[in-house]
């Protein structure tokens, strides 16, 4: 157990805190503080593990959680709104526990589809205030966060430190803000710049999911919710189906492609955007990162407080229940329809919501939509079924002879041509009774009386239909059936999909694509081949030559799966970042290479000289652990017999 612990300031990364701790407990050796903390050598920045190992080492009477910890001082906050609860969890348990750290495969932060910061990165404004209000500057978790420019408090730019982001770059140290970081001048953004603008907003809203501690919605319903604003924006139809090609071009004329480009988030192949797999079914398991679905809330007209806690489901026709407009019921106008569906129109209404309204007084209508105001909803366009209650109201007043043609059409709102046609429809006498009554031909009467047929014998006669094609057909695929009867088909999956999709045969499973590469093959022997390159590059005669992510690729071949497709070949990933040198461990090599090739020629030289012969002037060569290697060599030296 460590004696004391550096509280962390607001905001501050854990790793930060640890820095601090360092410098203040002036261990000897650079890898002490993470042995000492997490039982380990590792410097994980964003995404540390061990946290029950940091947890069971603080002094007595601390206040702090694994998941406090990983919800205040790592950037998970950021991440896990975005992917499946399921990873989220195992996540959680990976940074608690003490095995391998994968945390950044699973965010898929090593697909390289977002580079993170080469370098931490700080805020000039920041560290002005944080000095004046706690003596010393630390690191700032929104400032970490790749896609994130700008620093959402003081809108000016974040600039580079020296402290390097990546675990290859600082593998064993904690390096503070105050020791890696210089006075600058602070870059403001430009009031009126677009882009500038831009990047502000999207760090406020990485700065809010940082602080926020909700329940966010699953992949499926914020799929969902992500289609319901591009149906309100006319993006999208009502039967799920996305306008690609309008949507893609709007997106890149609403952020620019140079834009976009600057944001590592350009659309590339139009056939697989990154966009579009934001709403395909298919893509749940693949992560995009954060910030492009920041970019693509902001495209919709939302902020992610609006899209995670305040989201209003756009509805072309309101709520309901909907008004019954039949005029020959008793609650006519009144809201009694609990249902409504929607379509996509056709021909003049395509793209546009069609509502149909059916009431239990047999009374079915559609409106082309959206309704824009209350009178909307007391309007219709067509009347598909008059049911019963309409019906009889037609046949009492038909036979009544005080009742006029004209009258009859007024209160049942139909001109006398059409309810003449109802009435042969209906089989009613012919001529009516009255003073006004004319009598009607043979020829018009036969004419109307084989009328339209209704909605719900239409929907009847195709069941019928479909069913016994199934009945006639108990082999025949999806495919198969369709050509057999593809109007039946089209015509029930507009009007009636869910009865179709439990009246079909079973559909079969696709073959699986062949394996084209075995990326668990090559993923035992990548491990074996980077370790044996590894050894060799060490044990090579004359100056030595760095283990870089670079030189093994040389050797190894197969470039482009290493580069591309390393997210495929976590172990290859792991043992990649195990055998690659930081700077400071190459030049410990070359110093020791020196001080070799001096004692062979027997002399001690000057300070200078070995420098220069271990080719040290570097900036790299002032951290501690070169400068440790530099004085031992010498001693080593002088004290050569």
């Amino acid at each position: 157990m460590i004696g004391f612990f550096t509280d962390p300031h607001p905001d501050e990364l854990l790793y930060s805190a640890c820095a601090r701790f360092g410098d203040r407990s002036d261990y000897a050796n650079v890898a002490a503080v993470g042995r000492e903390l997490f039982g380990n050598r590792i410097a994980n920045v964003g995404f540390p593990n061990r946290l029950a190992h940091l947890i069971s080492v603080l002094p007595a009477g601390h206040q702090y959680t694994v998941d406090k910890l990983i919800d205040d001082r790592t950037l998970l906050r950021f991440y896990s709104p975005f992917i499946s609860a399921e990873r989220t969890r195992v996540i959680r348990k990976e940074m608690a526990g003490d095995k391998e750290n994968r945390i950044h495969s699973r965010l898929g932060i090593n697909a390289g589809r977002l580079r993170v910061p080469s370098k931490l990165r700080f805020c000039p404004d920041c560290v002005l205030a944080d000095r004046k209000a706690y003596r010393e500057a630390y690191w700032h978790r929104v400032h970490q966060l790749p896609g994130i420019e700008v620093c959402p408090d003081h809108a000016v730019f974040l600039e580079l430190s020296t402290a390097g982001w990546r675990e290859r770059d600082s593998i064993t140290v904690f390096l503070s803000a105050e020791l890696s970081i210089d006075d600058r001048k602070a870059r403001r953004i430009k009031p009126n710049d677009q882009y500038e603008e831009l990047l502000l907003a999207l760090a406020i809203e990485a700065q809010w999911l940082l602080g926020w501690r909700g329940v966010p919605p699953s992949k499926s319903v914020l799929r969902n919710r992500y289609w319901n604003q591009l149906l309100k924006l006319g993006f999208a139809y009502p039967n799920g189906r996305i306008k690609h090609s309008e949507l893609i071009k709007q997106f890149v004329k609403f952020y620019s492609t140079g834009l976009l480009q600057s944001l590592q988030s350009d659309i590339g192949d139009r056939n697989q955007p990154w966009l579009l797999k934001l709403f395909r079914q298919n893509r749940e398991l693949e992560i995009q990162p954060p910030l492009r679905h920041l970019l693509l809330m902001r495209f919709l007209g939302l902020s992610v407080e609006q899209m995670f806690c305040g989201f209003e489901e756009y509805k072309p026709f309101g709520d309901g229940p909907w008004p019954c407009l039949n005029r020959s019921a008793s609650h006519f106008q009144k809201r009694t329809i609990k249902s409504c569906r929607i379509t996509s129109g056709q021909k003049h209404n395509k793209g546009r919501p069609i509502g149909s309204f059916s009431c239990d007084c047999g009374f079915r209508y559609l409106r082309v939509g959206p309704d824009t105001c209350d009178a909307d909803r007391l309007r219709l366009d067509r009347v598909t079924a008059y049911g019963s209650v309409w019906e009889k109201n037609l046949r009492d007043q038909w036979n009544d002879p005080t009742v006029t043609l004209t009258e009859l059409g007024k209160g049942l709102d139909l001109i006398p041509f059409t309810l003449r046609r109802h009435a042969i429809r209906l089989g009613l006498s012919f001529p009516r009774q009255g003073r006004w009554a004319r009598p009607t031909s043979e020829e018009v009467l036969t004419k109307y009386a084989k009328t339209l047929e209704t909605f719900d014998r239409a929907m009847e006669s195709r069941r019928e239909h479909w069913l016994s094609l199934l009945n006639q057909n108990p082999k025949a695929t999806r495919n198969e059936l369709i050509p057999l009867a593809s109007y039946t088909y089209y015509w029930l999956s507009r009007h009636d999909p869910e009865w179709l999709a439990q009246n079909m045969p079973p559909a079969k499973t696709k073959k699986p694509e062949p394996i084209r590469v075995s990326w668990g093959t090559w993923d035992q022997k990548f491990p074996k081949d980077i370790e044996r390159i590894t050894a060799q590059i060490k044990n090579q005669k004359g100056r030595p030559v760095r283990v870089s992510k670079e030189e093994i690729i040389r050797h190894i071949e197969h470039r482009s799966w290493i580069e591309q497709h390393l997210d495929k070949l976590p172990e290859t990933a792991y043992t990649l970042r195990k055998c690659v040198e930081s700077r400071e461990e190459f030049l410990v090599r070359r110093v020791k290479w020196a001080e070799s090739s001096f004692r062979q020629e027997r002399r001690c030289p000057t300070r200078h000289q070995f420098v220069v012969h271990a080719g040290t002037r570097t900036r790299t060569s002032e951290a501690h652990q070169v400068q440790s290697a530099i004085n031992q060599a010498l001693q080593n030296l002088q004290n050569f017999p």
